[in-house]
């Protein structure tokens, strides 16, 4: 069944919604925006971001928030926008990395009236209990950063995302690890729906081309003790150790495994996926990150199509360069901006934040495409990145290099 053929049960609810705001404060349910300007006839919507911006995997958060922001800030300094009479803003939900707070984070944006898509969220753990609320209502969501490959296969029409999925991150580092002269492995994932995703994608990989797994250990969420599994990794002799989970010591605490591996006599390097492949870890980790190699979608924001201007508008904005999966959020905001444009130009801007708008806002998500930061920009029948990309990279000399002995994508 193609995807705008089952919207149907998300429009009902999101339909259902609506009367019963109008019940509530009388408006007309028309564009749900803010007017204002000198004549009063400037429109705004809401775009949702959701991501960990106060705890969790903050270094993921934070900076795709303010990409979020430069690309809101950028539209509406556009001719579009002034031509059609239409702002946006962003409103903030902060869910910590937490699975937990999901449903509240999501009903809060949801609770917006003049929403009109989200960006979010990081975590695949996160994203797919929010991502309920959002195909309940009615609301297109596009992660910038959440890896999982089953989130694009639950027959939500309403979900896509900008960045590759595990199915491919696994493999190629598998691959990278066999190019690199690796031969045997311990492999270990840290509880979360992501790291046993990706560590099962690394694993079916790994032994297809010939390597050998000769420990396989699971960690807790927020470990801080991790001597006992490193008195066994250093028993068992690997080539490396692939670690399938998150940097921050609030949930896998990748930064801090990496730590007690070097301290415990461990002089086999530790291999990752996204989850560790940001600035925090090696913050976290110290002088103990050297050599770490670690996976992540795409490529680096400078070798991007577009990422010298984008690092040139980041850091002229917010006074920093962005992050790695920043430009994936940027690019999920124009997404949901250059969609809020179309249908508004194409049923007028009040039809857009009504039910029967956030339908065609997902229609023109699904079948969009534009040149974006990190190369072309569209999806397929599942919602997934069209132009997937995944890179190798190494800690060298306390900063993510691109791997000098991997081949580049």
């Amino acid at each position: 069944m193609k995807r705008k053929l089952r919207f149907i049960l998300a429009a009902m609810a999101a339909l259902a919604l609506t009367f019963a705001l109008v019940a509530c404060d009388g408006d007309n349910g028309g564009s749900n925006g803010d007017t204002n300007g000198d004549n009063g006839d400037t429109t705004t919507f809401a775009i949702g971001f959701g991501g960990p911006i106060s705890q969790g995997a903050v270094s993921f958060g934070q900076g795709a928030l303010n990409a979020t922001r430069l690309a809101v800030d950028q539209a509406n300094a556009s001719d579009e926008a002034r031509d059609l009479g239409i702002q946006f803003r962003v409103v903030e939900g902060d869910d910590q990395s937490d699975p937990s707070l999901a449903p509240q984070v999501a009903g809060a944006l949801i609770s917006e009236r003049d929403l009109v898509g989200v960006v979010g969220h990081f975590n695949s753990g996160v994203t797919d209990p929010a991502g309920l609320v959002y195909n309940e209502h009615g609301v297109v969501q596009i992660s910038y950063g959440s890896t999982r490959p089953d989130l694009t296969h639950m027959g939500r029409e309403n979900f896509f995302r900008t960045c590759a999925t595990d199915a491919l991150q696994g493999p190629t580092a598998a691959d990278s690890a066999w190019e690199l002269g690796f031969r045997t492995a311990v492999l270990i994932d840290d509880s979360s729906p992501y790291g046993e995703g990706l560590a099962a994608a690394f694993k079916e990989q790994w032994e297809e081309i010939g390597g050998e797994i000769l420990l396989e250990e699971r960690t807790a969420q927020q470990e801080s003790d991790f001597a006992p599994v490193v008195t066994r990794v250093n028993a068992a002799d690997p080539d490396f150790v692939f670690f399938a989970g998150t940097y921050d010591s609030s949930s896998g605490a990748g930064a801090l495994f990496a730590r007690q591996l070097k301290d415990g006599g461990v002089e086999a390097p530790m291999m990752g996926g996204d989850g560790i492949q940001v600035d925090g870890f090696i913050t976290e980790a110290g002088p103990q990150s050297e050599g770490t190699i670690a996976t992540k979608p795409g490529m680096p924001i400078e070798d991007m199509p577009e990422g010298a201007a984008f690092i040139s508008d980041f850091e002229a904005e917010f006074g920093e360069a962005p992050g790695g999966f920043d430009a994936f959020a940027f690019d999920a905001a124009n997404a949901i901006i250059n969609a809020v444009f179309e249908v508004a130009e194409t049923d007028g801007v009040d039809s857009v934040a009504t039910p029967a708008g956030r339908r065609a806002i997902i229609e023109v998500v699904a079948g969009n495409e534009f040149p974006g930061v990190t190369g072309p920009v569209s999806f397929d029948e599942n919602g997934d990145s069209a132009n997937p990309i995944v890179s190798t990279f190494l800690v060298y000399d306390g900063e993510w290099i691109i791997h000098p002995d991997v081949p580049t994508p």
